[in-house]
């Protein structure tokens, strides 16, 4: 999957070189931040139009929110919106708690996408502080333990907190992204400041993001390109999710791996 092209080079040559990343071999988990503004939204969209027009993954999506960006999949049994997102990570949790106990081993990469992270941590407290707990030590097992059954997670935040995660679980992504003009704060907080001496993102526009991978040279800056058509991309998104096998598939996790 291709995060973007870099910065320097698409600037000054106009050439598009890739920065990218393997869902099942390399990255099984993706953390995404940037404020309201800063292109995270449209971005995570081509992302989600990648890993399933080329057949990288399965995506589930956990969308609080429910904001105009994602209303085209409403409907799709591979969407969830307002407070249907919560059952949507319980239910993911589910799939791989079974995967794992009865050890099958998954054809196709799975992946969990939350939109709006803290939003729903919001809502989840307001029902009770122990269905907040609950979720928060979900995806930190998840984060922790799913790469090795061919599963993982991207997750959108405005602010990476660690009061949002379970203890240790935000360094398990394998990828981060930050888009847009971040706090000194939320620079540190998303693992930057041991890599550049200042943060470089105050000129950022919407679109352009720092990205730190595992295994890949230590920081690149990077550009998501203009998506011109994002009604068609999500017509053909909503085409894609409505082919899905449900996460509580008939026949039970043995049919989650066809």
């Amino acid at each position: 999957m291709v995060l973007g092209y870099r910065k320097s080079d698409y600037r000054e040559y106009g050439l598009k070189v890739p920065v990218s990343i393997t869902l099942a071999k390399q990255t099984s988990s993706l953390l995404i931040a940037g404020k309201s503004g800063s292109g995270k939204s449209l971005s995570a969209r081509w992302y989600l139009w990648q890993m399933l027009s080329s057949g990288e993954s399965a995506v589930y999506i956990s969308d609080y929110k429910a904001g105009e960006e994602y209303e085209a999949f409403e409907g799709v049994p591979a969407y969830a919106s307002g407070s249907d997102a919560v059952q949507m990570i319980l239910d993911y949790y589910d799939l791989f708690t079974e995967i794992r106990n009865r050890r099958i081993r998954l054809k196709k990469h799975y992946t969990l996408f939350i939109e709006e992270y803290f939003g729903l941590l919001t809502y989840a407290e307001t029902q009770s502080k122990k269905l907040k707990t609950e979720i928060m030590s979900k995806v930190g097992e998840l984060l922790a333990v799913s790469r090795g059954l061919n599963m993982g997670i991207v997750l959108c935040v405005q602010r990476a907190d660690a009061t949002n995660f379970a203890s240790g679980s935000r360094e398990q992504f394998q990828a981060v992204l930050s888009f847009g003009r971040c706090s000194a704060e939320q620079f540190r907080m998303l693992g930057f400041s041991s890599e550049l001496e200042e943060n470089p993102t105050a000129d950022y526009k919407p679109g352009q993001a720092l990205a730190l991978i595992d295994g890949q040279e230590s920081v690149q800056e990077i550009i998501v390109p203009l998506i011109k058509n994002p009604d068609v991309m999500c017509r053909d998104l909503r085409f894609y999710l409505s082919c899905q096998p449900d996460l509580r598939p008939p026949g039970g996790a043995d049919a989650a791996r066809q």
